[in-house]
């Protein structure tokens, strides 16, 4: 007469360790979204910085025309 043998059912429970990495996978995904969006972020804030420099210069020259017609006008009144 044969043994008929009961198969081992094997139930795959998580371990710790595959817990703690699927736990590190997430937050490494989540990191990497979060850099990706500041990346984003610092981009358009270089090119907010670049327009607010534009924006003085013209002001400036803009100031040093207008100033220097003043001048030129009140010299010409002098004289």
């Amino acid at each position: 007469m044969k043994k008929v043998s009961k198969k081992k059912t094997t139930t795959h429970r998580p371990t710790v360790t595959s817990i703690t990495l699927k736990h590190i996978n997430e937050k490494l995904e989540h990191i990497h979204r979060d850099l990706e969006q500041n990346t984003k972020d610092i981009t358009e804030l270089k090119q907010q910085v670049a327009m607010g420099k534009g924006g003085l210069k013209v002001i400036f020259y803009v100031g040093a025309v207008v100033t220097a017609i003043i001048g030129i006008l009140k010299l010409a009144k002098i004289n």
